[in-house]
């Protein structure tokens, strides 16, 4: 049976801060919106032809409260962090390559390095839980949030104590104001992490009360075998720690936030993974901040829900980039009412999804700024009538 866990009081400590921080969390401008909207309708084209680009330059004019949103400085955060559940044998590779692929990201030679530089984007690789004593890393680029040598082995043990998921999710709202205080004014999410479709689909399957092998695919490539191997371990850490019991689904939707953001932190520690909570903290920081940030693969569309559970009022910050090939893609854009603009069956993670999308949010940008208007052209406004 599901119970809430009882907090020390340094966990206290920390979820007061994480509680303060949140309650700061505002909707974004109604006003604003409308008059993107305005804008929108007064540009020679027919109306809504852009369709959800234009529906995201409204809310990129709402989070920033300006009629032209600059989104010139980006930045990509790939959050790295190894899963002990990789020991269950439930992906292809080991969590060795979590540090391989983060020393090239620094070098410049991973696929989301190539990528930023193609967009312009900076890119921050963070250390918040691989399995290696190599400072060499740090040296060479990655920035040292390290918290853990990677998570426990979730169907063993609690995947962390609620204090380091609590410190996690604060390091990614931390991020988020340096950014801004550094002027950036739209970042993406990334992760690196063996075995997080793992974590991810387990996180989800519970949020949502979804059977695993509905959220559940092959991650970085499974056989049928392993995929089933994966199901399995999935299953066995949920009914762990109680996540299918009436208590937990009853906490977890609770209308009383204490209960709600306990139970949702409380399912992260138990079940999910460094890179996603510092993820979850990335999506709170750019609500606080009034950031857009751009929400990549299933990783972070997982980070993206629980930072919603969290403060609902966060979905009013964020920006779809693809959908991902993971089957429980769709079920989160609904619930956070996003839909993205690529479909491509993209796997590759790292925000990789992101860099794909700044581009296009330049070239629309161009429309927005620069494309002459009704008056310009001396012809009628279109009229809508729907």
């Amino acid at each position: 049976m599901y119970r809430l866990p009882v907090l020390t009081e340094i966990q206290n400590e920390l979820m007061d801060k994480l509680k303060f921080l949140s309650s700061g969390i505002t909707n974004t401008s109604t006003q604003y919106k409308q008059l993107a909207k305005k804008h929108w309708d007064s540009i020679a084209k027919p109306l809504d032809s852009l369709g959800e680009f234009e529906r995201i330059f409204q809310k990129l004019s709402a989070i920033s409260e300006s009629e032209i949103p600059v989104i010139d400085k980006k930045c990509i955060t790939v959050m790295c962090a190894d899963n002990g559940v990789v020991e269950e044998g439930i992906s292809q590779s080991g969590k060795e390559v979590t540090l391989a692929v983060a020393k090239s990201m620094v070098l410049g030679t991973s696929s989301i390095s190539v990528l930023c530089r193609s967009c312009a984007s900076d890119l921050m690789v963070i250390d918040m839980g691989i399995d290696s004593f190599d400072t060499d890393i740090y040296s060479m680029g990655v920035i040292n949030h390290k918290l853990m040598h990677g998570t426990n082995n979730f169907v063993k043990e609690k995947a962390m104590p609620i204090d380091i998921s609590l410190r996690a999710v604060l390091s990614g709202i931390e991020i988020v104001e340096n950014l801004k205080n550094k002027g950036i004014n739209i970042i993406g999410t990334g992760e690196m992490g063996i075995g997080n479709t793992t974590t991810s689909s387990a996180l989800s399957s519970a949020l949502l009360n979804l059977p695993v092998a509905n959220v559940t695919g092959r991650g970085a490539g499974l056989n049928d075998i392993k995929l089933q191997r994966k199901m399995e371990i999935i299953e066995a850490g949920i009914n762990k720690y109680g996540f299918r019991d009436k208590t937990f689904i009853d906490s977890i939707n609770s209308e009383s936030v204490d209960t709600r953001v306990l139970a949702t932190i409380d399912l992260l520690s138990s079940i999910g993974g460094l890179d996603i909570a510092a993820l979850t903290g990335i999506f709170v920081g750019g609500a606080i901040y009034k950031i857009p940030v751009v929400i990549d693969g299933v990783i972070s569309e997982v980070s993206a829900l629980l930072a919603y559970y969290l403060n609902p009022l966060c979905k009013e910050y964020m920006i779809a980039s693809h959908l991902s090939r993971e089957p429980v893609a769709n079920a989160i854009f609904d619930i956070l009412e996003l839909k993205p603009v690529i479909d491509a069956s993209l796997a590759l993670g790292e925000g990789s999804g992101c860099a794909m999308l700044f581009p296009l949010l330049d070239l629309i940008s161009q429309i927005y700024t620069k494309n002459a208007s009704f008056s310009d052209i001396k012809i009628e406004e279109y009229k809508r009538f729907v």
